[in-house]
């Protein structure tokens, strides 16, 4: 009876709370390296929507092939296999960084993004890419994301496209794992205004090696997220 309420309790904190993901790309790299793990929080989007900079899991249309739906007692099984950090969750769910909002217009240009005709200040892109997008306008309901790594990344400029606003799974908080890579993820707030983009380098420091470690991890299961670049 215990075991079945402590079952209960993790796969409700892991689905409305927090979850851990596991990163097996390098696609946000210098910010978050292969094999992290990195606690997702799900609360504050209920409070607010995403900003500019923030570091976001969400789902998307996965990229390889689709399987069979699962019987009961598989889903059953995976379920169990997820909080326990055993079993991967949905390949679809990937993790970037917010850059536009509905109704902005993004534009790159030797590498270099502009939002809203802003150039954006971006220390977390150390990795050199000479590639051009654009412009577009994000629609309405929906999100802009970029991968830190730039020239090894798939996200809304090839592979993903714009993500509704919807598919959000929640708030990058921490790096949990290895604990040489702990720190906090706040993000880099981008603050477009008619005077510039303003980013805080602080605010995206990611305290003693900010990838997923450092914190004592909730027994709410480790999911892998998609294994595209």
């Amino acid at each position: 009876m215990l075991l079945a309420v402590a079952l209960v309790l993790a796969f409700l904190l892991r689905t409305f709370v927090v979850q851990v993901f596991y990163i097996p790309s390098s696609s946000m790299e210098p910010t978050l390296s292969v094999n992290d793990r990195m606690i997702v929080e799900k609360i504050t989007y209920r409070f607010r929507d995403p900003v500019r900079g923030e570091i976001v899991v969400f789902e998307g249309e996965s990229l390889g092939e689709g399987v069979a739906d699962d019987t009961t007692g598989e889903r059953l099984v995976r379920v169990v296999g997820q909080f326990l950090g055993v079993v991967p969750a949905s390949a679809r769910d990937f993790v970037k960084r917010v850059i536009g909002l509905p109704g902005d217009e993004i534009l790159i240009r030797d590498g270099a993004v502009s939002v809203n005709g802003v150039p954006l200040d971006e220390p977390y892109v150390v990795f050199d890419d000479a590639s051009d997008f654009g412009p577009v306008t994000v629609p309405e309901g929906a999100l802009f994301f970029l991968g830190d790594n730039r020239p090894n990344s798939s996200d809304s400029r090839r592979g993903l496209g714009f993500v509704p606003e919807d598919k959000v799974v929640g708030r990058s908080a921490a790096i949990i794992w290895p604990f040489g890579n702990a720190g906090l993820l706040t993000g880099v707030e981008h603050e477009v205004t008619d005077t510039g983009a303003v980013a805080d380098p602080a605010a995206a420091s990611v305290t003693a090696d900010p990838t997923e470690a450092g914190l004592i991890a909730v027994p709410v299961g480790t999911a892998t997220l998609s294994p595209t670049p």
